[in-house]
């Protein structure tokens, strides 16, 4: 019976550490391709903490099966410190040659949710002492909409940032906008309502900002209901339209980072940043593909977990500060702040000549 019991554990921890080594490969291999490794890669998290768990209860029967486990994690470690940083700072830094930059999906500044005490007039003037306090020489914003936004636009530019370039439009909450003091040379709309880029000017140096919002997947209370099933190992109907809304969005990420996002940052030659909301997991497709190309402030300059997301299921970075090589993040912070279901990050930003 013992016996049984030890090679059925074995079999569960081989998924698990299959998981864990699959849910790593979502950044080579297209969603288009193969989506159901992108979808695994959002079980990073939990694949991981499942070995680990794996590795503890081997050890306690002092059986050599928890190598299962600890082989799986170290042939996929370096994917660690993108959800986990020790030794980064969160100390500002100013400087001529430094700017400081804040992205944040303000989720119409109404709190974690619509239930919350938060209303969205509390919120804004919460977001308004947070930039008055951390001061950021540019501010990423996303989901930023409605009436709220003139005033808040002016209580801004009594700030200092007298400069702005974004999406206005109040039919869907997927509106980004930059509020800058850096003078803005020119602005290019990327397409109707996530993205755009604009470029500034600081002193004599060129920069150029790109703030994206991609596609959302747009989860209702009864997807995260299904979520928690699923992470119980209950499937439905609604799994089916869960796992469809995914792997749709999935793919959505691809074409947007394929025929917009990697044609800007290859054909940009002056110093770059892309903030926003990636709606993507530092295990995804496109972060994975972005890192080729850019540097993460949060692997330069971060501490502890990178959570960005603290909605339900929160075990989720999705917002990024990535930046070129001619840039050098100094320092980095996330701020847990009640004024949406996401944190706001800002780093400071040092120019390499």
């Amino acid at each position: 019976m013992k016996g049984l019991f030890r090679t059925i554990l074995l079999i569960i921890n081989l998924l698990f550490a299959g998981a864990l080594i699959v849910s790593t490969l979502a950044g080579s291999i297209e969603p288009s391709r193969m989506v159901v490794v992108s979808i695994l890669s959002y079980g990073y998290v939990i694949f991981l903490l499942a070995n680990v768990l794996f590795i503890i209860l081997w050890l306690c029967l002092s059986r050599w099966e928890f190598l299962v486990s600890v082989a799986a994690i170290l042939v996929r470690m370096s994917f660690i410190p993108l959800f986990f940083q020790v030794g980064g700072t969160a100390e500002p830094v100013r400087g001529d040659d430094m700017v400081r930059v804040m992205t944040f999906n303000t989720h119409g500044f109404e709190g974690l949710d619509s239930d919350t005490l938060m209303t969205r007039d509390s919120g804004a003037v919460l977001f308004l002492q947070l930039v008055a306090e951390e001061d950021p020489d540019i501010i990423c914003l996303q989901e930023y909409q409605g009436r709220r936004k003139n005033r808040i636009g002016d209580s801004l530019a009594a700030l200092g940032y007298k400069h702005h370039f974004g999406v206005h439009g109040a039919e869907k909450p997927a509106q980004c906008i930059v509020y800058t003091r850096l003078p803005i040379t020119q602005g290019q709309m990327m397409d109707e309502k996530t993205k755009f880029y604009v470029d500034l000017k600081k002193g004599e140096r060129a920069l150029r900002v790109c703030c994206v919002h991609l596609d959302s997947y747009e989860l209702t209370s009864d997807d995260y209901e299904s979520l928690e099933r699923l992470s119980h190992a209950q499937t439905d109907s609604s799994t089916h339209k869960l796992l469809h809304k995914f792997t749709e969005t999935t793919r959505e990420h691809e074409e947007e980072w394929k025929t917009e996002l990697l044609p800007l940052i290859e054909s940009t030659t002056t110093p770059f940043v892309l903030a926003g909301d990636f709606n993507d997991t530092p295990a995804s497709y496109i972060y994975q593909q972005a890192s080729l190309l850019l540097k993460d402030s949060y692997v330069e300059q971060g501490r502890g977990f990178g959570t960005t997301y603290h909605g339900p299921f929160p075990a989720f970075r999705i917002d990024y500060i990535l930046h070129s090589s001619n840039l050098e993040a100094l320092s980095y912070k996330r701020i847990t702040s009640p004024i949406s279901d996401h944190y706001p990050i800002l780093t400071d930003l040092r120019f390499i000549d």
